[in-house]
């Protein structure tokens, strides 16, 4: 097994008591939608994320991570954001109890 995907494979492992709890944006696999709880961070990275269209409350979809560099989300309708990993670990979400 290569490195690159060992890496996929670790980052993308959701532990069992974390589904349906809140875990970082960075961890979460493509293809899934959660929910924004809470940002770590101060005023600018709050501000910054909030000019970008990212506010607590709101679900983003993962559209892209492969687990190092940038992710992709999809915001809103058809609107999609790379964010840089980062910021992406300052980020808290929460999966949608089903």
């Amino acid at each position: 097994m290569n490195l690159r995907r060992r890496v996929h494979e670790h980052i993308h492992r959701v532990p069992p008591h974390s589904i349906g709890g809140i875990v970082s944006l960075a961890r979460v696999p493509p293809g899934q939608t959660v929910n924004l709880v809470h940002i770590h961070g101060g005023h600018r990275l709050r501000k910054r994320l909030a000019d970008l269209g990212l506010n607590v409350g709101m679900p983003v979809r993962v559209i892209q991570n492969p687990g190092f560099g940038p992710m992709i989300l999809g915001v809103k309708c058809d609107s999609r954001l790379a964010l840089g990993r980062g910021m992406a670990e300052k980020i808290q979400v929460e999966h949608p109890q089903i």
